[in-house]
């Protein structure tokens, strides 16, 4: 079964934001803000992520009257597991390769190595483990530039 992504090494912080109403994504789902700074599913044409959903939207959580989701957030030297298609090579997730995530059905949660050459916005992450064959997943870390928090990234909404 498909975990998406998975907080696994390091300190991740873990905070509670605003969900979009319309936003519709599963646990494990790498997250944004929208132009209302409300969590929405990220989208390639981001060039920020927030962080990774703790639970479904469809169940978040009512705080002081608003729909609230639990988001794991990347701190410096944090991972995470990302799961992997089929027909991912080992030679193509090279540990140190800059890399994309991508939606598949309802998972925001699958290493790509195929990055647009036009666009920086798609290279987020990076691969620091070898895939993990028995398991469909790769060990990735997030590159700072491309986060919300801990970061001199500015938010754009080019969508």
């Amino acid at each position: 079964m498909a975990l998406g992504l998975t907080p696994f090494r390091g300190n991740w912080e873990s905070r509670w934001f605003e969900t979009a109403s319309a936003a519709t994504y599963p646990k494990g789902s790498l997250v944004n803000f929208n132009d209302a700074y409300r969590l929405k599913e990220y989208a390639s044409t981001d060039s920020q992520v927030v962080g990774i959903a703790l639970s479904y939207s469809t169940q978040s959580t009512s705080i002081r009257g608003l729909d609230m989701v639990e988001v794991a957030l990347p701190t410096p030297n944090c991972t995470a597991y990302s799961d992997l298609t089929t027909g991912v090579t080992q030679s193509s997730m090279s540990i140190g390769k800059k890399i994309s995530v991508y939606k598949q059905g309802n998972y925001m949660s699958y290493a790509s190595a195929l990055i647009g050459e036009a666009s920086r916005f798609s290279g987020i992450a990076q691969v620091v483990g070898p895939i993990d064959a028995t398991r469909s997943r790769v060990e990735v870390s997030f590159n700072l530039e491309a986060v919300a928090f801990y970061s001199g990234s500015s938010a754009t909404f080019a969508s």
